[in-house]
């Protein structure tokens, strides 16, 4: 008889629970890399922007040229602070996340565990019967010959 493990189905659960869950973190993982990079994006596109206003400066610039060019500074600074924000959140996410899939392995990891040693002790007894089972034909042999 072949060993059964009576937990089974929760193992599959557990199982498929953990895998869910590392699909979740994973996305969570991609969206924080997103905002990380259109964070960079927007940080250079800023550092660039104010790299040309100094070169214009120097070259003359309108009252309107200058307005303009300061209002964009604004909106991207405005950007860059949300996305900030946004990368906080999604950093707080991701942490949650991890914690979820760290307690659905830890749980999976505990019903792997008892499956093994339950096997174990399966195999162990079902070789001490086998054995049991030869040195009683092994005694029931040395009885007939008598």
């Amino acid at each position: 008889m072949a060993f059964r493990f009576p937990l089974a189905a929760v193992l599959k659960y557990r199982e498929d629970l953990e895998k869910r869950e590392e699909r979740e973190l994973e996305k969570r993982r991609e969206a924080l890399a997103r905002l990380k990079t259109a964070l960079t994006n927007t940080t250079n596109s800023r550092f660039q922007l104010i790299l040309e206003r100094a070169s214009l400066l120097k070259q003359g610039l309108l009252g309107d040229d200058l307005h303009f060019a300061a209002e964009q500074l604004r909106q991207i600074e405005r950007l860059e602070e949300d996305l900030r924000t946004q990368v906080g959140t999604a950093a707080a996410h991701y942490e949650e996340q991890m914690k979820v899939f760290l307690e659905a392995r830890k749980k999976r990891t505990i019903l792997d565990e008892l499956k093994s040693a339950q096997a174990s002790s399966y195999k162990v007894n079902q070789e001490r019967r086998e054995q049991q089972q030869i040195d009683e034909m092994f005694s029931a042999r040395l009885n007939r010959n008598k």
